[in-house]
């Protein structure tokens, strides 16, 4: 069930209204904890036992790495409870794909694609699980004993299918309290549920109809409508992950829990680090505090810190699918920071660039990184970045209106933030539940969805293929 679907509507409703029936807190948590279930098995009710048993293996294991007598049963535990997450990552996510790149590296004739159905969220709740078991065995978290409090923690739907990718210590100390609703919370998550809804009905789904047309064929279009579907998926891509945040950030409010902001105005970024301070946040952590951390950091030297940067980046561009098109995504990223990290180191701060040239920089950079990882194939990219540069052939022209709406908004929106810093906490998300001019901007957040929403539907949110 997409969260912008009438079928969601009827389902949360339903939950809300049995949540408000049932008083008493440990049954709530069960029906929650079943609700859960339900959202992920409307998919695809298969792949509900891959989830359940990633649960209980984390738990157990959780159980194993507290209890372990000695430093290196303790060490073994988290290694197989890694390990198990790693392999059904691996297997489920990249199977066809380490196949079919060893029979072209091999030049095989291919034997087909094994047929393996990507699970929903599967890149979320394995980090999850690694990120539990670790946080155990380096002592910042103690094992949670109650079983159905964990399977919670890892089925709890707002977050489950496309993150933000919640983290024991920030989560756990909620569920030990009983389960409780108010007004103020409910009031707080319908208006980030609202935000989250304008920013992927209205802005994102817009923008995605400029953004599939120019990117299916490249080759037929001029370099300024090529250069519209660059800005239309950067927009895209920014106003679809944000929404679906906002959205699983209202959901989880209403209920009376707080999950961690996962998008801060990204595209006002001064430097590539900032970026990555900004963009995906929960995922830009991980990656820092699992996978950098864990191969050394910067406290092995400079080489080694530079090489540790690449490796996390080109890592994390294949978490986000399995094609050699996000590795290089992930590794021009990496090489982006390994870059400023010895600009900051090398250059001092009165010879750098002055802000707006260096948020030119940056934007540009980003925005021209996300070629790869929109293209469905390489020649796609070739011709696309030949296009924008004015090397191609392609000369239908294409000034989509809409689009162009869509993009001086977002551009206004982020322009706002970064000048205007009174305005910051209403233009990041609306922060005060009741007021006169909030809710006038609610009501004409409703309108615009019924006004605005394109015609052809709602596509499923990106992070669904992640």
């Amino acid at each position: 069930m997409l969260f912008t679907s009438i079928d969601f509507l009827f389902f949360f409703a339903a939950l809300l209204a049995l949540l408000a029936i049932v008083r008493n807190s440990r049954a709530r948590f069960w029906i929650v904890l079943a609700a859960s279930y339900l959202f992920y098995a409307a998919w695809d009710w298969r792949l509900l036992s891959l989830l359940v048993a990633c649960s209980l293996w984390n738990w157990a294991l959780g159980l194993v790495i507290e209890d372990a007598p000695t430093q290196s049963r303790r060490k073994a535990a988290m290694i197989i409870a890694v390990a198990l997450n790693l392999l059904a990552l691996g297997f489920f996510k990249y199977a066809d794909f380490f196949v079919s790149s060893f029979e072209t590296l091999f030049n095989i004739q291919s034997t087909g694609a094994l047929g393996i159905i990507l699970p929903l969220g599967i890149s979320f709740f394995t980090f999850q699980g690694i990120s539990y078991v670790v946080d155990i065995y380096r002592g910042t978290k103690k094992a949670t004993r109650d079983l159905v409090i964990f399977l919670f923690f890892k089925a709890f739907f707002p977050q489950l299918i496309a993150g933000p990718i919640v983290r024991a210590p920030e989560f756990m100390p909620q569920l030990a309290r009983p389960f409780r609703m108010n007004r103020p919370m409910m009031l707080l998550g319908a208006q980030y549920f609202l935000v989250g809804a304008v920013s992927k009905l209205v802005l994102a789904d817009n923008l995605a109809y400029a953004a599939d047309w120019i990117f299916a064929d490249p080759a037929k279009y001029d370099t300024a409508t090529l250069w519209l579907g660059l800005l239309s998926y950067t927009g895209q891509i920014y106003c679809d992950f944000f929404g679906y945040s906002m959205m699983a950030i209202g959901l989880a409010r209403i209920m009376g829990y707080r999950l961690p902001i996962n998008f801060r105005m990204p595209y006002v970024s001064l430097d590539i680090q900032e970026f990555w301070r900004r963009w995906h946040i929960t995922l830009s952590n991980w990656l820092r505090d699992y996978l950098y951390i864990a191969l050394g950091g910067n406290r092995k030297g400079a080489v080694r810190t530079y090489a540790n940067l690449g490796m996390t980046m080109l890592i994390g561009g294949l978490w986000h699918g399995a094609s050699w098109s996000f590795v290089l995504w992930g590794g021009l990223h990496g090489g982006a920071l390994i870059v400023n990290r010895l600009w900051s180191r090398h250059v001092p701060r009165e010879k750098r660039m002055p802000p707006p040239l260096a948020w030119a920089v940056t934007f540009l950079f980003v925005t021209l990184v996300w070629v790869p990882f929109r293209a469905p194939q390489w020649e796609t990219t070739t011709t696309y970045f030949r296009g924008l540069a004015g090397l191609g052939d392609g000369t239908a022209s294409w000034p989509y209106v809409p689009a162009i709406i869509v993009i001086a908004i977002i551009a206004g929106w982020h322009i706002g933030y970064r000048l205007a810093p009174r305005w910051r906490r209403s233009l990041a998300g609306f922060r005060h539940p009741g007021r006169f001019w909030q809710m006038g901007a609610l009501l004409a957040a409703v309108l615009s969805i019924i006004l605005f929403t394109p015609l052809s539907g709602t596509g499923p949110f990106i992070y669904f293929q992640f």
